[in-house]
This record gives C-alpha cells, sequence and structure tokens, in this order.
C-alpha cells in the first residue's frame, strides 16, 4: 500500500492531535443546545431564584455613584439619607463582570437573566477547558484529559449549579481551575509569575481558590524543607546544620505566593469592609458589619471561638455531609440521577447513605491513586485537586456561613478528576502506550457521550415542568420592573407580601435594583406597591396584572379596604377559609385567625378548559398547580387573614384549592386533621366554550369504543365520555367507573379482592363540562396495563341508567 505524501500526513496527524479538543468543545455546547431555555426565574430547588436574584441586584447597584457598595437594596432614610442592605462576602469581581453582561440588558428582565447565565456557562465551559489543558499537561494525553475532564463535570453539583448566577459557583470554580493551570505550567515549567497572577486573579473574583492554595502550599514547601533537611544531613554536617539551612526556605516560591494570596485577598477583603464602613457613615463596629461577620469564626457567649470550630470538624454528621458531596459529585448524573437528586430533597434528617458510602469510596480510591503517582512530578498539584473540597469545608467549619448549601459540592470535583486521570495514566504505565491509549480514546468517547446524556437529564425538569408558573414569575416580575421606571428617583415602598412571595424570592430585588426601595415597616416611601389591587384608592398603574402602585398611603389601610370589600361579597365557596375568585386571582379570607390557620401548605389546581391539554402529552395530566406558604401570598391584620394566588393565563374549567398537612394529602383529599378542600367553577367563558367545542369534535370525529347513554372513547391515558344532544336529565345520576388491571398486583392493596379499582366521579367540573347542547366527560385511567373497563350511571341507592363494558387488552 502506498504511502501518504508527507504533508497530508503532518496534517492528518495535526488534525488527531485537535480532536480531543473538538469533542470537548462540542460536548460542552451541550449545555447551551439541550439546557433549554432558561431565561427566567424558576421555583425553588429549579434554577436558584435566590442566588441568581440577589447577585444581579448587586450587580446592578454597584456603580461609583454608590461607593462601588455590594448592595442588594438601596433606600432612603427617613433623614433622606441612603440605606443599604449589603452583600459584602465576596470579592467585587464577579460582580464587576456581572455588571458589564447585564448593563446593555437594563430594562429587559428576561434579557438581563438571560446573559447573566450565559455568562455563568461560559465560566463553567473556561473552568472545564482549564481543566482539559493542565491535565493533558499532567498526563501526556488529550484523551486522558477529556476523559477525565468531561466524567467529573459530569457529576450532579457541576449541571446543576452551571448557570446559577452567582461569583460562588461557576465563576468561582473557573478562578480555580485557572489558578490549577498555573500550577500545572509552574510545576512543570517554573513559570512562576503566571502562577501569581492567575492566583490574584482567581481571589477577584472569589474566595473558594483558598480551598485549592493551601494543601498546594503546604506540600510544596514541606517537601522543600524536607529536601533541604536531607541535604544537610547527607552531606554530614548534622542537625545543626540542617537547621541553620532552613531560614533559605524564607525564599521559597511556595512562601511567596502564601504571601502574595494573603496579601491580595486581603486588599480584596478590605475593599469590602472600607466600603460597608463607610455606608454606615463609619458608626457601625467593624465587628458587627457583614462582611466581617461572614469571614470571622462564631463567636459563642460561652465558649471561645476555636472550641466551637474543634466541635464542629468533631461531628460526624459534619464529615457525613462531605462524604456525601464526594458521592454525588464522582458519578456522572446519567448513571445516577438518584444519586444526586437526594442531594436536593435533604432537608435535616439522615444523610443518604448511598451518596455518602460512594463518597466515601472515591476518597479511598483518590488516596490509593495519590499513593500510586508518589513519585510523579506532578503528584502536588494532583494531591491539591483531590484535598479542594475537603480543604473549603474545613476553612468554612469555622466560618459563620458553615458549608451547609449544595453548591459547596461543586468543588469536590477533584476528586473523580484526580481518580480517573491516575487510572488512565497507570493503564498505560501497566499495559503499555498502545492499549493504555486505546483505552483512553475508549473512555474519552464515553465521557463525550455521557455529558450531553447528563446535561439532558438535569435540565428536561426545568423544561417539562413548572414553565408555565415561571412565566408568570416573569411577567410579574415585569410589571415591578416597570414601576421602578416610573418612580425613579423616588423612595418606594414595597408590601411584605411580596418580598416574601415564593414564586420569585429575591428576583423581585432584581427587579427593583437601580431604585430606590424598602419593604414594609421600615420606611415609608413617595410610593406604594401592593399585590392587592384596591380601585378605592386609585392604583397608579390599573392596566397591571399582579402588583400595583399606588401614590403616599399605608399599605394597611389598603389591606383593610380590600377586606371591607370581600366581606361585603359573597365567597365562591366556604370552608376555614372564605375563597373569593375575582377574574384571574383567588382570594382567601379568614376572619378571626389564628397562626396555626396559616400553618399548613395551600395548593390551588388549575384544570385547563382544553381537554387535549387536560389528558398531557404523555397522557397522564390533568391539572397545574402551585403550592404556598401563607407568609409567602399572605398577611395577619386586625385579626384576620388574607391571602391571594393568580391562576394561569390559560382558561381553566375549573380550580380546586384548600389546604394540606403534609405532600401525601396534596391534591388527594382533605384526609388529614386541618386539611380542606373546595372546588370553584368559573363562569365559562367564549374561549373556553370554543375550547370545548373544538375537543368535542377532535374526539368525536374517531369511532368510539362502546355506546350507550354516552359514547365513550379510552385514549392518552384517559375515557373521554360524549353525549349529543344533552340535557339535564342525562347528568341526573352519577358515573361509575372500573378498571380492571391485567395483574392485580398492580392494584391498591385494598382492591386486590374485588380485583379491579373504582373512579366514580360526578358529571361537574373538573371532569365535565356541558355546553352547546353537548356534554363531554373526561376521567384519567391508572398508568398500569389494563385488561377491561366497566362504566356507567347510576343513581345512588336507586336504578342503573346504562352501563357499557370496554375490552382493552386480551
Amino acid at each position: 500500500m502506498p504511502s501518504l505524501p508527507r504533508a497530508t500526513a503532518d496534517r492528518l496527524a495535526q488534525w488527531r492531535g485537535r480532536l480531543p479538543l473538538a469533542i470537548l468543545l462540542l460536548a460542552l455546547a451541550s449545555l447551551f443546545a439541550l439546557g433549554g431555555d432558561r431565561a427566567y426565574f424558576q421555583r425553588e430547588g429549579g434554577n436558584h431564584n435566590l442566588q441568581s436574584g440577589q447577585n444581579l441586584a448587586v450587580a446592578e447597584n454597584l456603580s461609583p455613584n454608590r461607593g462601588f457598595r455590594l448592595a442588594w437594596r438601596v433606600w432612603r432614610n427617613a433623614d433622606g439619607g441612603l440605606g443599604y442592605d449589603l452583600y459584602s462576602r465576596f470579592p467585587i469581581g464577579g460582580y464587576i463582570i456581572l455588571k458589564f453582561a447585564v448593563l446593555p440588558f437594563g430594562g429587559d428582565i428576561r434579557a438581563g437573566l438571560a446573559a447573566a447565565r450565559l455568562l455563568m456557562l461560559i465560566s463553567f465551559c473556561g473552568a472545564a477547558l482549564f481543566c482539559w489543558l493542565s491535565v493533558a499537561r499532567i498526563s501526556g494525553s488529550r484523551w486522558i484529559a477529556l476523559a477525565a475532564t468531561l466524567t467529573a463535570f459530569s457529576g450532579f453539583y457541576a449541571l446543576y449549579f452551571a448557570d446559577a448566577v452567582s461569583g460562588e459557583m461557576s465563576v468561582d470554580l473557573f478562578g480555580a481551575m485557572l489558578t490549577f493551570h498555573g500550577m500545572t505550567a509552574f510545576i512543570q515549567e517554573g513559570r512562576f509569575r503566571q502562577l501569581l497572577i492567575k492566583t490574584c486573579a482567581a481571589l477577584f473574583l472569589g474566595w473558594h481558590v483558598y480551598g485549592l492554595l493551601p494543601p498546594f502550599i503546604a506540600l510544596g514547601f514541606g517537601g522543600e524543607a524536607l529536601a533541604l533537611a536531607r541535604s544537610a544531613l547527607s552531606s554530614g554536617g548534622g542537625i545543626r546544620a540542617a537547621l541553620v539551612s532552613l531560614p533559605a526556605l524564607i525564599r521559597s516560591r511556595y512562601a511567596v505566593l502564601a504571601a502574595v494570596s494573603i496579601l491580595f485577598g486581603g486588599a480584596m477583603f478590605a475593599f469590602n469592609l472600607a466600603a460597608e464602613y463607610a455606608a454606615f457613615g463609619g458608626e457601625k463596629p467593624l465587628s458587627e458589619l457583614s462582611s466581617a461577620r461572614s469571614d470571622a469564626p462564631p463567636a459563642s457567649s460561652d465558649k471561645p471561638v476555636w472550641e466551637g470550630y474543634a466541635e464542629t470538624l468533631g461531628k460526624s454528621e459534619f464529615w457525613g455531609r462531605q462524604f456525601m458531596r464526594v458521592g454525588a459529585a464522582s458519578v456522572p448524573y446519567a448513571i445516577s440521577p438518584s444519586l444526586g437528586d437526594s442531594q436536593l430533597t435533604l432537608r435535616g434528617g439522615s444523610l443518604p447513605a448511598a451518596a455518602v458510602i460512594a463518597g466515601v469510596l472515591a476518597t479511598v480510591v483518590a488516596a490509593a491513586a495519590l499513593a500510586f503517582v508518589r513519585r510523579h512530578p506532578h503528584r502536588l498539584q494532583l494531591a491539591a485537586l483531590a484535598l479542594f473540597g475537603f480543604c473549603w469545608a474545613v476553612l468554612a467549619a469555622g466560618n459563620a456561613q458553615t458549608p451547609t448549601h449544595n453548591y459547596e459540592g461543586i468543588f469536590f470535583i477533584g476528586v473523580p478528576l484526580t481518580i480517573i486521570t491516575v487510572a488512565l495514566m497507570g493503564a498505560r504505565a501497566l499495559f503499555g502506550e498502545r492499549w493504555g491509549g486505546i483505552l483512553a480514546v475508549g473512555l474519552g468517547a464515553a465521557s463525550a457521550v455521557i455529558f450531553p446524556l447528563s446535561a439532558f437529564a438535569e435540565s428536561r425538569p426545568y423544561r417539562d415542568e413548572g414553565r408555565l408558573a415561571a412565566e408568570f414569575d416573569m411577567a410579574m416580575l415585569s410589571e415591578i420592573r416597570a414601576i421602578r421606571d416610573m418612580t425613579m428617583g423616588k423612595s418606594v415602598t414595597v408590601s411584605s407580601d411580596i418580598w416574601t412571595y415564593i414564586l420569585v424570592e429575591k428576583g423581585v430585588e432584581y427587579a427593583l435594583a437601580g431604585g430606590l426601595h424598602d419593604y414594609e415597616g421600615r420606611t415609608t416611601g413617595d410610593f406604594a406597591v401592593s399585590r392587592y389591587r384596591n380601585n378605592e384608592f386609585d392604583p397608579l398603574t390599573p392596566d397591571n396584572k399582579f402588583v400595583f402602585l399606588y401614590g403616599p398611603t399605608d399599605l394597611a389601610a389598603l389591606r383593610r379596604e380590600e377586606r371591607r370589600r370581600l366581606e361585603s361579597s359573597e365567597p365562591d365557596a366556604r370552608s376555614v377559609f372564605d375563597v373569593y375568585l375575582e377574574g384571574d386571582t383567588l382570594r382567601y379570607l379568614k376572619s378571626p385567625c389564628a397562626p396555626e390557620d396559616t400553618e399548613a401548605f395551600f395548593f390551588a389546581h388549575f384544570f385547563p378548559a382544553d381537554a387535549a391539554y387536560a389528558r398531557g402529552e404523555d397522557g397522564r395530566r390533568e391539572f397545574d398547580g402551585i403550592n404556598f406558604r401563607f407568609s409567602a401570598s399572605g398577611r395577619i391584620f386586625d385579626g384576620g387573614c388574607m391571602a391571594t394566588a393568580h391562576l394561569p393565563d390559560y382558561p381553566v374549567s375549573a380550580v380546586r384549592t384548600g389546604q394540606f398537612v403534609s405532600d401525601s394529602a396534596a391534591g388527594r383529599g382533605a384526609s388529614e386533621e386541618g386539611a380542606w378542600e373546595v372546588v370553584i367553577t368559573p363562569p365559562p367563558s367564549a374561549e373556553t366554550v370554543a375550547l370545548w367545542e373544538s375537543a368535542y369534535q377532535d374526539i368525536a370525529s374517531g369511532e368510539p369504543a362502546a355506546r350507550s347513554g354516552f359514547d365513550l372513547y379510552p385514549d392518552g391515558g384517559a375515557l373521554t365520555y360524549l353525549k349529543q344532544p344533552c340535557s339535564e336529565d342525562d347528568l341526573r345520576g352519577r358515573f361509575f367507573l372500573s378498571v380492571h388491571p391485567v395483574d392485580v398486583g398492580d392494584l391498591p392493596e385494598d382492591r386486590r379482592d374485588a380485583g379491579h379499582e373504582s373512579l366514580n366521579f360526578d358529571f361537574a367540573p373538573p371532569h365535565g363540562a356541558a355546553f352547546n347542547g353537548k356534554c363531554m366527560a373526561t376521567r384519567r385511567l391508572p398508568d398500569y396495563e389494563i385488561s377491561k373497563i366497566s362504566t356507567g350511571q347510576w343513581i345512588p341507592g336507586g336504578e342503573r341508567l346504562w352501563d357499557a363494558e370496554i375490552a382493552v387488552s386480551d
């Protein structure tokens, strides 16, 4: 076979050398392609409202006119001066970059948030790129670097927090990986100045690089000290000569790196401290400033600081939590999503055993890997990388902000990076360049598949669930931003129920950032903003849907007038609370009201008028809904309680709402003590009737599975009943529905002897609708395999009006 021309062979070899980088970039691009539209605030547990909204507010308020103070809220004092609610716990650098990202979109909530999330994803990809470059230098193989980087960056924490708008997450990870690359260049090529510059750049962005520097400096400095002592001893000088030579270590580059990192980080911290000190006019002691309190060990009145610090480190729960994070960070999300999901659902109780065990195993394997490469020239930065998360956790244990936040798991990414890098280097040493290279290429290719799958699996809930509520949040925030623009330069008092509204949380701060605003109870402003619309007070924003601007007035007066108006009318439903449906707003009223009346969660289920939508794409969904706490959407005043919830922007046939004591009671009836529910049927609009008519015609165009009193259509996980013409007499009986499964074991335990499940219902919303002389009802079917369905109508205690049987499967 003739050989390739030399120029062609060189170009081919060059292309092959760049192939791992191309695959890395393509895999990282999946974050943008598969992540869906995240240009909106999502719910708690969805997409980091608390972090994103607050950090965006800090960035938007950042300006020379306000002394570059890191404030998430600026308000006017009674004496006319400015007051600040500060968030000075982190360096200013990340906020400056964020400021420039959102600056062109200051008036557009959605565009600003999209730009901020794009910046976070770019930071995440930059961190992955520097990680790849570093591991390629350490291992001498771009394929090993590809496998290690993409596998480690496929973990739960990395992907979940990739686009959270914060200087503590992707931006800090970028700074750490930038410094890691500087460490590698220093060890390999002696580029110490590059390491210093990259370390300072990382400290400009955030503090978490302090988790990477101590093990690197301590191990490097200790290694030099040991080598110096050994040299002195081997030369015959004895212990005295060894001790005399130790002062030379002052010139060690590791000592210089420690000094520079402390001095530069101290300067960044001093800037925050000075800005906060100036914000309070020099009247507040330094020890009471938030930036000082967050970066100082927790004080206790009954024990010394360091005793409390040691006590924290001595707790098994503390270390169990760290191993839990290692476990979730070490396994790609696509392989074991439950390992990561358990981190979000953790609420105090026992730690998830599977994650803790996986973390312990990963830590042991990483330690064994480091022992395997103890003579490798790059073992120093590999050890620092593996200890990164643990070191930060230990440092933060003595901080007022103990490391309890889930995002701290990002920084355990060094454990899987170390394991995979060393494992593939070991394979190459054991099996030779050829077979070791083939293994590296294979794992690199596999990681390029696992990463997009993990990104898709992690982002899917945000794309499929709660999008409607997210759009609702964005519409509300847009109205608040418009109010900010209308009141720029004036002082605005915002009702407390808006501040604590759980669906948007700190997103409200971003919408009002740049103006002067404060919450109810602390100041009285030139304007007032409330979630309650009260025409008696002539709102300045009469066309708004969610929040309303009023001239100077007492917010309590607005609520009293709203309550008086509601009490003078008839509620749409009565239970523990009286419930009023006014347009697209649900109002809950109770008087007298005690605190225990508001402890249980509220729920509101919205049944779409569009029958096709009600069945959903998967044939199962019947309604959309929200759960909320009274503290988020209500107020107690004058001995009474009043709360508000909003309907979605599509026509609904019915609303089921109430309170539930536990998650098991939500949507399953008011079966627990203290729980209640009511169903409200709004008058059908012309649009609703048109939707029903369209759905009826679409279903009726097919052949029914059975004809009796109604035509029956089982389809899409639901059974639909149609009748035309239809009168009130046709609806006087109750509908019975018996579902027989193929496997009796699929039935609830108390129904297995009967052999079927009963899903009886009345012809009323949300199941049924009568319109234009037609009747249509839809009942969702269980998701197990069904053998036959028996249904019909009967008058309880009386005659059976009709019945039918449908054979579904043999």
